[in-house]
Formats: C-alpha cells, structure tokens, sequence
C-alpha cells in the first residue's frame, strides 16, 4: 500500500494560509474549493481557538495565521491525525492478528465510520455555538470528504 497522507480541509487551508501575511476569504475559498460558508465555518473556529486572525477591509474579510501559533496548527493537522500512520497502525495489527487484506480493508472502514460518529456530537455542538445553520448539509459535506479519502 502506499503512503498516503490524508490531510482534512483544515489541514489544507493551513498550508495554504503558510507563508501568506493575509488572504482574502473569497479567494481562499475558490482556491481551496471549498463554499465561502464552510470556509467561515472552518474561519470560525480556527479565530476561537487562536490559531487564525481574521480582520476586514471595507467589508472585505482576510484571513491569516497568528503569529506564533503556526507551531501549534502544525501539531492539530498532524493531530487530525496523519490518517496514513493511524492507517498503517490498524493494517499492522489486522496484519499480527492473521485477519486477511480484504477483511482488514472492510474492518477499517468500519472504525472510520465509528470514528466519524464518535465526532459528531462535537462537530454539531460547535458548529451550534457559532449559530450555524444547516448543520445536517454541513455534517454530510465532512463526511462525505473524509470517506473519500480512505
């Protein structure tokens, strides 16, 4: 199997936002290929929890990384988990416990689906303190990107 490193949304947005003093929103969005709404959603947050800065110029939002805190959005990309590693991981253990490729393969599945469901109280949770709407759109939307990518 190759290694594969899954990066979320988020993760793509960080890099992208790296070596950039400021970025406008709307730009950021087409470039990233993402709504403008998931974006400020993702903006939202990442201003809450200090890692991004968001500042307007007659109206127009940009958004850049704190100073300072790039070490920090590092650590929460890899935290999301290089799902390469974590991959890697669960594969080496079906491996030692003699469970078939095939199986393995259905069985990780399965522990991403649970993982997915284990996140999405929080996700809801949080997207309901920034008063989002549609938050079942906005769920299907991340689960439909993370399956994707396994």
């Amino acid at each position: 199997m190759g290694e594969e490193v899954i990066k979320t949304g988020v993760d793509r947005l960080i890099v992208f936002l790296e070596g950039k003093e400021k970025a406008p929103l709307l730009e950021t969005a087409k470039a990233l290929g993402v709504s403008v709404d998931t974006l400020q959603s993702w903006v939202d947050f990442l201003v809450e929890e200090g890692l991004l800065g968001i500042e307007y110029k007659f109206t127009k939002p940009f958004i850049y990384l704190n100073k300072g805190d790039k070490e920090k959005a590092k650590i929460i990309g890899e935290e999301e988990l290089s799902w390469d590693t974590y991959h890697q991981t669960f594969l080496e253990k079906a491996n030692e416990k003699h469970i078939p490729e095939i199986k393995a393969a259905s069985l990780w599945k399965n522990h991403v689906m649970l993982k997915l469901e284990e996140k999405k109280t929080f996700f809801f949770d949080e997207a309901r303190k920034r008063n989002k709407d549609d938050l079942e759109v906005a769920w299907q939307a991340y689960k439909t990107d993370v399956l994707m990518r396994i």
